[in-house]
């Protein structure tokens, strides 16, 4: 079971100090869409291969997705 938490709880991790390929990738909900994998980088919606997905405002829940090696 996915555990979905409110987008304002969200940080935007330093992407000057975190290499994007080290971050644990996001799973984010968006209400008219659904679901899309990515990151937030400036506002902005990226998916893993950094392509423009919508604005992070359509945003509303988010949960990190962790590979098989974290359990």
């Amino acid at each position: 079971m996915i555990q979905w938490k409110q987008i304002n709880e969200f940080t935007e991790p330093d992407w000057e100090k975190v290499n994007a390929e080290r971050h644990p990738p996001t799973l984010f909900w968006r209400g008219a869409k659904g679901a899309v994998f990515g990151h937030i980088r400036d506002g902005e919606l990226f998916d893993h291969k950094w392509v423009y997905v919508c604005d992070s405002n359509k945003v509303t829940h988010f949960t990190e997705v962790e590979g098989p090696e974290k359990a």
